[in-house]
């Protein structure tokens, strides 16, 4: 669910799309530059529909869709539309684990057996590890039927997707190097549930989400959320599009099954950022990944990995993020810490690329 391309630069095309429900504060030059980025890479990248927000310590100073979040009935996409978010979620699980590591309920050096004993390997791995995807735990996506959308397989619970990964091998000594598994978060949830005694979404709703006034952020029992202002997935695939069937979200669960808006996505930088939900000691360690375990990429923006974030450097600036993917839908939240900005782009294409215009869209905002 995290989309680890390289970030190419930006092509050109003169085709333009018609943008609907903008609002915001940002110069007239900025938002009509922002435009352009969208409606090229729109078409360019083959999305059906994408919503571009641009924010300030928290505050939303722009928020515009492009396209259709709706090819169907042909519903533009607007400021508010709600898209899976995907791997994004992996930001709120860490941040419920540290909750509870403040409350005094969690270590996160501890062994994962002392939460979760049945977890697999639970006796080899720390749940820093897991934060830190250091783990060397196999992913159980990778189970999933993904030529076939409709089956029983998206709709089970945590422990039965755990428990198809049980007699896996480790790929490498747990601590010892970096590779990115949806199964490390699919525990994490699980020891959410278990230390906290309620189910890991309620525990995100009233911890996170509603202190925050994240009214709009939702775990999606299918993919389109409910509601009038939904996006639906698409895919695109031998010159057209391909509407993804609205299958269940359950197999996201911890790692990526959390909807949102760009506004909300914004605000929850802020807030995070901002000591709002953790204390700064609390945020460092959600942020500096550890030294021995970099990724295994020269890429700029993959400088290393920690607690739900990724670190890297864009034109010598310090950028903190995550993507998300699902069937059907890419988003990019990218934060600036330096002076606050954030650019969140959400999309309903699996085709899509949208942290190329974040970059983009980062770069004429500048500072």
């Amino acid at each position: 669910m995290l989309i680890l391309a390289a970030l190419a630069a930006l092509g050109v095309s003169t085709a333009a799309a018609k943008p609907t429900e903008c609002a915001g504060a940002l110069p007239a030059a900025q938002v009509a530059a922002i435009r352009r980025i969208a409606e090229r890479e729109r078409l360019k990248q083959h999305i059906a529909g994408l919503t571009v927000g641009v924010g300030r310590n928290g505050r939303v100073l722009f928020a515009c869709g492009y396209g259709v979040r709706d090819r169907e009935r042909a519903l533009p996409a607007d400021a508010a539309t709600i898209y899976p978010i995907g791997s994004i979620t992996k930001q709120f699980t860490a941040t419920a684990v540290m909750l509870l590591a403040a409350d005094g309920k969690v270590n996160i050096d501890d062994h994962l057996a002392r939460y979760l004993p049945k977890a697999p390997h639970a006796a080899e791995l720390t749940v820093r590890e897991l934060l830190n995807q250091t783990s060397g735990l196999p992913e159980y996506v990778a189970k999933l039927p993904l030529n076939n959308l409709r089956s029983a397989l998206f709709a089970l619970q945590p422990a039965q997707y755990a428990a198809t990964i049980a007699h896996a091998p480790l790929a490498f000594k747990p601590g010892s190097k970096w590779q990115y598994s949806n199964t490390n978060y699919l525990l994490l949830g699980m020891l959410v549930t278990a230390v906290s005694g309620e189910p890991y979404e309620r525990f995100v709703r009233e911890r996170i989400l509603a202190p925050q006034e994240l009214g709009s952020t939702q775990f999606l029992k299918t993919f389109v959320a409910p509601g009038s202002d939904s996006a639906h997935g698409y895919e695109f695939a031998k010159g057209r599009f391909v509407a993804v069937p609205d299958v269940p979200m359950a197999w996201g669960n911890a790692a990526g099954a959390l909807g949102s808006t760009v506004a909300d996505v914004i605000r929850w930088d802020g807030a995070f950022f901002g000591d709002r939900v953790l204390d700064a000691a609390g945020v460092r360690a959600m942020t500096t990944p550890p030294k021995l375990a970099a990724p295994p990429s020269k890429l700029p923006m993959l400088r290393g990995y920690a607690f739900g974030w990724v670190i890297g450097v864009d034109h010598d600036r310090r950028v903190v993020w995550h993507n998300g993917g699902v069937m059907g839908a890419r988003a990019m939240n990218a934060t600036l810490p330096h002076n606050g900005l954030e650019v969140v782009v959400l999309t309903n294409a699996g085709t899509a690329q949208p942290e190329k215009i974040a970059l983009a869209v980062a770069g004429v905002v500048g500072e």
